[in-house]
């Protein structure tokens, strides 16, 4: 598979997140299920926490006791259904070199991410390769036969008419 999407980033949790952030720019419609399915929590079994992806309202309970999940405003991800979903925190070396692995069946591959010095808050960034261009969300609107069924349902109300007044 050629590589679509690299991720760049700072700090090791922060580029599994960008990981992440890359496979739904990549499927702009998949569910909480689908991240779950895409990213089994077996990838990262030392999180800390009972699952990878949570709700940004069930990681918030989480997060009082210790930061365990992204949940700020722009650290979540925005699933195809609209829920807000946040992602584990806790990537120790070994499950961040799986979910770099595995992310390379999705067409993302990571550069060399830059550790982080004492107090400097991480992030990523994503750069399109090979002319990839990601798939916008596709407005949904009447199909074409609808409007064809309408025309001939009033063409056929306009000649009973007109014949039924002759």
């Amino acid at each position: 598979m050629v590589n679509k999407v690299r991720v760049y980033g700072k700090a090791q949790n922060r580029t599994a997140l960008g990981i992440v952030h890359a496979y739904m720019v990549m499927n702009p419609g998949a569910t909480l299920a689908d991240l779950r399915k895409a990213f089994p929590n077996d990838l990262c079994p030392d999180r800390g926490a009972p699952e990878n992806f949570m709700t940004v309202q069930d990681a918030g309970s989480y997060n009082e006791r210790m930061s365990l999940y992204f949940a700020k405003p722009e650290e979540t991800l925005r699933t195809g259904d609209g829920q807000e979903v946040a992602l584990s925190q806790i990537w120790s070396k070994t499950s961040f070199d799986r979910i770099v692995a595995h992310a390379a069946q999705y067409g993302i591959e990571i550069a060399q991410f830059d550790k982080t010095k004492i107090g400097e808050k991480g992030g990523f960034r994503l750069e399109y390769l090979n002319g990839y261009i990601p798939p916008t969300g596709k407005k949904k609107g009447i199909a074409w036969w609808i409007w064809l069924l309408a025309v001939i349902v009033i063409a056929a109300i306009a000649a009973t008419v007109y014949f039924a007044t002759k």
